[in-house]
C-alpha cells in the first residue's frame, strides 16, 4: 500500500496565502494507486493514479477532502523510498581503459533499497551498463562500512545513478534506510 511519509514545500503564487505550503508525498504502489491522507482530518482515500504514469515531470495535485479541506500532494513514482544523504566513499571500476582497475572518490547524495545516487569529482571512467563497486561509511552510531556491487544506470555530468545487484536489505544498510 502506498504511504504518505515525506513532505516538500511549494511556494504559493496566490495572494493572501502563506508563502510556503506543505506538500505531502503520496507513494504509488504496483497497482498504480496512491493513498491520499487529509492533513486536517486524517481520512485516507485510495485512488487510481494511472493517468499520470506517462508524465516524466513531477506530478503535483490539488486535493479536496470530504471534510472540505484543500491540500496539495506530490506523486512519488519511485519503486522504493529514497533517503537523502551526504556520505563520502569511493568507487572501484574493474574495466578501465588500459585494463587496470580505476578508483575514485564519491559523494553519496541519496540511497534507496535498490540503488544509490552519487557524484564524482571528474568525468567518470565508466559508462552506462558497466559494473561498479562502491564503498562508503554510513553516518549511523556504528559508522557502518558498506560495500555494494551494482550496474551504472544513469550518468548526467558528474552525477551517477547505480542500481544495486541485490535489493535484499537485512543488514546495516537496511537498518539505516528504515530508521
Amino acid at each position: 500500500m502506498a504511504q504518505e511519509t515525506d513532505s516538500v514545500y511549494h511556494r504559493s503564487t496566490q495572494t493572501g496565502t502563506p508563502p510556503l505550503q506543505k506538500i505531502s508525498r503520496v507513494y504509488v504502489n504496483v497497482r498504480r494507486e496512491g493513498t491520499f491522507i487529509c492533513p486536517a482530518c486524517e481520512k485516507a482515500v485510495v485512488r487510481n493514479v494511472s493517468g499520470f504514469s506517462r508524465l516524466r515531470s513531477a506530478v503535483r495535485i490539488k486535493c479536496r477532502c470530504s471534510c472540505g479541506h484543500l491540500y496539495r500532494v506530490q506523486l512519488e513514482r519511485r519503486r522504493h523510498f529514497r533517503k537523502s544523504a551526504n556520505l563520502t566513499g569511493m568507487y572501484l571500476f574493474r574495466g578501465g581503459a588500459d585494463g587496470r582497475p580505476a578508483k575514485g572518490l564519491i559523494q553519496v547524495r541519496d540511497i534507496s533499497q535498490s540503488g544509490v545516487q552519487f557524484t564524482v569529482n571528474s568525468i567518470p571512467a565508466f559508462a552506462i551498463g558497466d559494473p561498479l563497486t562502491i564503498e562508503f561509511t554510513l553516518d549511523d552510531k556504528e559508522n557502518s562500512q558498506i560495500r555494494e556491487d551494482g550496474i551504472v544506470r544513469r550518468i548526467q555530468a558528474n552525477t551517477v545513478g547505480l542500481e544495486f545487484k541485490t535489493t535484499d536489505r537485512y543488514g546495516r544498510l537496511g537498518q539505516y534506510l528504515f530508521r
